[in-house]
């Protein structure tokens, strides 16, 4: 799709947003999971063990340790590392879309909005100063590297991500449709993973195993369909433990689904990393909503690719536009509002994985059996003009 040069409005616009922005993430007091981060990251100052049993148990790899470095310096340094990763995903979207000449100025400004106004991403990152902005940013980079032929530079760079969070192992299968190389990247990734573990256990010993156990152990979370299979409002409460116990066979499943799809030709490489990140969200029990962080930066992702084609796939945008909106009202409004959906509002976090589940179901669709979409539909698209 043809592109004009950003304005320079535009980019003072957005280093004045990104300045005020990393302003107010240093002025805003710690609070949830970054207030929780400091036990972990006391423990390694003192010589410690990260991993040790305490009240918040460190869920995270051997990556995380490193911003007790950081830490060490000012408190809330690690949260403006955090907040800068966000920035550059968000920035970088923001200014490449609004070159495009093809989309309405009307689209460009609520893209806009959607990234830089948008409370789920303000809360989730000047607030509660998520770790997964720094994993958001590694898939984002780790997707546009993969498809413009990097695959080592970017199984590099997920693997830096798994070694944070262990969800990006999910986007491994999307770096190629070789059998060869398949079987390179799972030497390459092993080697590199061994490696940093053997250094970690020589520091701290096996106590690193608790991260890969904490998630399993838990009980379904927010924004999972096992939430509210889990919950009272689940009508068929007899088999509702037998769905949960299948959410791992079945978010493996599906995104082994849309890795043979992938490697057969049906599916494009950015395109599988969206949806095979989608199917995860769709079936597995954590549903933290931070995890919707790094959702979103690979979506800008595939917005940056999908977009230089001369038809891209509109419905699936506007699906997963409408899931950012749900994400809005729902993380980024009512969760802080009703003080974590805790009391007499703890029931909306017992229902909110259905229509999470729905509107992940739609855009799961929409990217793996997409309708071809005609020249003429694209041109009289009102919001495109």
């Amino acid at each position: 799709m043809p592109k004009t040069a950003p304005s320079k409005l535009l980019d003072v616009i957005l280093c004045v947003y990104a300045v005020v922005v990393l302003i107010a993430s240093f002025l805003i007091a710690p609070m949830h999971d970054y207030a929780l981060y400091f036990a972990h990251w006391d423990l390694i100052l003192s010589g410690g063990d990260p991993w040790a049993k305490i009240d918040a148990p460190n869920a995270y790899g051997p990556v995380y340790n490193i911003f007790a470095l950081p830490y060490a310096l000012h408190s809330q340094l690690p949260k403006l590392i955090f907040v800068s990763c966000w920035l550059a995903v968000a920035l970088y979207t923001v200014r490449y879309f609004s070159a495009l000449k093809n989309v309405s100025a009307t689209v460009k400004w609520f893209f806009a909005a959607f990234w830089l106004l948008n409370p789920f991403f303000i809360v989730s990152t000047s607030f509660y100063g998520f770790n997964d902005s720094l994993v958001g940013m590694l898939c984002f980079l780790g997707v546009l590297f993969a498809v413009k032929g990097n695959g080592k530079t970017s199984l590099l760079i997920l693997t830096i991500g798994v070694l944070t969070k262990i969800y990006p192992l999910f986007l491994l299968p999307f770096l190629s449709k070789s059998w060869k190389n398949i079987r390179r990247n799972i030497l390459i990734f092993m080697v590199v993973l061994l490696a940093v573990y053997l250094i970690t256990y020589l520091i701290w010993g096996p106590s690193f195993l608790v991260a890969f156990g904490k998630a399993n152990g838990r009980n379904p979370t927010l924004f999972s369909i096992m939430m509210f299979l889990y919950s009272d409002y689940f009508p068929f409460q007899s088999i509702s433990n037998l769905l949960i116990s299948l959410n791992k066979p079945l978010a493996i499943g599906t995104v082994f689904f849309v890795f043979m799809r992938f490697r057969k030709g049906k599916l494009e490489q950015h395109a599988a990393f969206l949806a095979g990140f989608t199917a995860l969200l769709m079936f597995y029990k954590a549903g933290q909503q931070q995890f919707y962080l790094t959702y979103f930066a690979i979506f800008a992702a595939w917005v940056l690719i999908e977009f230089r084609k001369e038809l891209p796939n509109l419905k699936a945008f506007y699906a997963v536009l409408m899931l950012g909106v749900w994400m809005m009202l729902m993380a980024g409004i009512v969760y802080p509002a009703t003080s974590y959906m805790s009391g007499e509002h703890v029931w909306i976090r017992q229902v909110i994985g259905l229509p999470t589940f729905i509107l992940l179901c739609v855009i799961f669709k929409q990217l793996v059996f997409p309708i071809a979409i005609k020249q003429t539909e694209f041109e009289t698209d009102p919001l495109l003009q």
